[in-house]
């Protein structure tokens, strides 16, 4: 049997650049598509002998705007990667969508092509908020996109909504949350605004931005957003099975649980990383080089077992059921509670934590402290 292997794919352009995103995108640079498709579809074809032993179970399509590919680039793309891996039947296929930037027909492509799920990123349904951010789009085009998506055959969606943007409140987020729960989408994640050094709202700060300086208040202001969302997608049937997302059963993303479970991914295109035989590496963000055919690797290491271990717990409680003690030990030879145990029980006893059926998970109330409770831990 075959192990099984995430794909991930970058489409670096978007329509514009968003004042906090920290990925790799260009604004504009749409006429360049043609140069970068065939320089990606060299680049899939030559990663296929690395991987020819695995079964492909899931794929992500992500940028950057995938939506900006033309239904004719779509297709030719879908079918590279067909051609190049053996992509199981059932296999979660992703492809990321701007609301502002998605036709029908390219839609219908990619679903020809095998995509069976559509990431939105909607951030929210307050047009102060979406200006806020510096989005193009508006909800009522969320709306539409959706629509789109479930007419031309692609049933599972996802969307993504932020908390924390500059004016939000209570009152806007639940407004925002019950609107996406109207959609009755497969898949929600809900990410807290994070200021990015580098990016426009990393360099305007907190203040600039009209949020609490004070980091206490700013954590208190977080965390009372971060409740309320949990609170409602859960009462609403929502899984909520990692800190920021949440499923209906039997609907988590494949393509984070490779992340998440420590699993291997190996990422195509410019900027995109892997995790392939115990080795990371990525690529480097020089669109150009890409261009050429030159080889753009970097940040290649090899985790030592102090590193893997430290990875292991930090992706794992990113989960609501967390790590396996028994995993952990057959992994690395060592009992967990042995060597964390003394930082654990305080955490359990706090009720930051819980030990079901042999596995360590922290609780909703510890994923609100998980940067600190991870810092003890690894």
């Amino acid at each position: 049997m075959r192990d099984r292997l995430g794909i991930y794919i970058h489409i670096p352009f978007c329509v514009s650049k968003c004042s906090y995103c920290d990925f790799y995108s260009i604004a504009g640079g749409k006429q360049r598509m043609p140069d970068y498709q065939s320089a990606l579809l060299s680049h899939i074809s030559e990663s296929a002998e690395a991987i020819e032993s695995y079964e492909i179970d899931s794929i992500y399509i992500g940028g950057g705007t995938p939506t900006l590919l033309t239904p004719s680039q779509a297709a030719r793309l879908m079918e590279a990667v067909h051609a190049a891996f053996f992509v199981l039947p059932d296999a979660e296929v992703t492809v990321e969508g701007n609301p502002a930037a998605l036709t029908a027909e390219g839609l219908a492509a990619f679903r020809a092509g095998g995509v069976n799920r559509l990431s939105l990123g909607v951030q929210s349904a307050n047009a102060d908020e979406l200006r806020a951010l510096g989005r193009l789009h508006s909800f009522p085009d969320a709306v539409r996109a959706v629509e789109t998506a479930r007419a031309v055959g692609i049933g599972n969606i996802s969307l993504d909504f932020m908390i924390g943007i500059p004016g939000q409140t209570p009152d806007s987020l639940r407004r925002t949350l019950e609107a996406a729960l109207a959609l009755e989408p497969e898949h929600l994640s809900a990410y807290c605004l994070s200021l990015e050094p580098g990016t426009p709202f990393g360099r305007r700060g907190r203040a600039g931005l009209g949020l609490p300086a004070d980091e206490d208040e700013a954590a208190e202001q977080a965390s009372a957003l971060y409740e309320l969302s949990a609170r409602l997608l859960s009462a609403a049937g929502y899984e909520h099975y990692e800190i920021s997302n949440y499923a209906r059963p039997g609907m988590r993303s494949r393509h984070n649980l490779h992340t998440w479970q420590d699993k291997p991914y190996i990422g195509l295109g410019v900027g995109a990383y892997s995790y392939l035989h115990g080795v990371r590496f990525g690529q480097s963000r020089d669109l150009s080089a890409f261009l050429d055919g030159r080889d753009i690797t970097v940040d290649r290491y090899i985790p030592d077992r102090r590193e893997q271990m430290e990875e292991y717990i930090m992706l794992g409680l990113r989960l609501a059921e967390g790590i396996s003690e028994a995993d952990f030990r057959t992994r690395f030879g060592v009992d967990f509670w042995a060597t964390r145990g003394a930082v654990c029980e305080p955490l359990l006893r706090a009720g930051l934590a819980r030990r079901p059926d042999g596995r360590f998970a922290l609780t909703e109330s510890g994923w609100l402290v998980s940067n600190a409770i991870l810092a003890d831990l690894v």
